[in-house]
């Protein structure tokens, strides 16, 4: 027998062996039950406060506005560093100049009004007990405070993701056992397990402060907790 063929019947030995395998695979079917988990519940921030702030001017010319805003929010950045907020956690977010044009109803027409320049800040604070005097100095600045939102430092939010997703999970077994006893089946074991979806809803506290408005006494603005949920997809083999 020459060296030729000699390959020539191995190879198709090696072909034959393949298709073995792959009609083996297709006879196996694995019947599975699949169901979703959720868990939801509320934890209270332990780090930061974080405060929207706009810092609006308006004037007959671009320069003018682009001018006063400059003025006020350098007043609004003393006021923040007075109450121990560093320049790294102030972090501008957004700056437009735009022309006003407003409807005049004795000439029937859109006529210019102007130029408004508005300057947003994000600003960072640890001092939760605090975050009240923090509020009222931004808005003696000149400021406008849009909301104050409560969070989760990085650590904590790692921890609560980890109970929410232990949760979720018990959550899609206690699903599954039912319906397999309700269906006369038994549960094998997880194949396939992915998390779905997880949420943090900070708390927002604080609404809209005018600039023009006289603080009698400190703001009052406590934290409160913040709503985490999760959701997750677990397949479980029947069995």
């Amino acid at each position: 027998m020459s060296k030729l063929t000699l390959i020539l019947i191995f190879c198709l030995l090696l072909l034959a062996a393949c298709e073995t395998r792959v009609t083996v695979q297709e006879g196996t079917q694995v019947h599975m039950l699949t169901v979703q988990g959720s868990a939801e519940f509320e934890v209270f921030p332990d780090d930061i406060a974080s405060v929207t702030v706009r810092v609006e001017t308006k004037a007959p010319t671009a320069q003018e506005a682009q001018a006063q805003n400059a003025q006020v929010s350098d007043a609004v950045t003393k006021a923040l560093s007075s109450h121990g907020v560093s320049g790294s956690s102030v972090e501008t977010t957004g700056y437009y100049v735009q022309q006003i044009r407003e409807w005049d109803y004795s000439r029937q027409k859109t006529v210019d009004s102007g130029y408004q320049v508005t300057n947003t800040l994000q600003v960072s604070s640890s001092e939760l007990d605090g975050i009240g005097r923090l509020l009222d100095a931004i808005v003696q600045a000149g400021g406008l405070v849009d909301h104050v939102s409560f969070e989760l430092s990085d650590a904590r939010e790692s921890e609560v993701k980890t109970e929410a997703l232990r949760q979720a999970s018990r959550h899609a077994r206690e699903k599954a056992e039912v319906l397999a006893t309700a269906s006369n089946v038994r549960l094998g074991k997880a194949v396939s397990i992915s998390e779905q979806s997880f949420n943090i809803m900070p708390y927002r506290a604080y609404d809209m402060v005018p600039v023009a408005m006289e603080a009698k006494a400190e703001t009052a603005v406590s934290p409160r907790d913040v709503q985490v949920s999760v959701q997750v997809s677990v397949s479980y083999e029947i069995i």
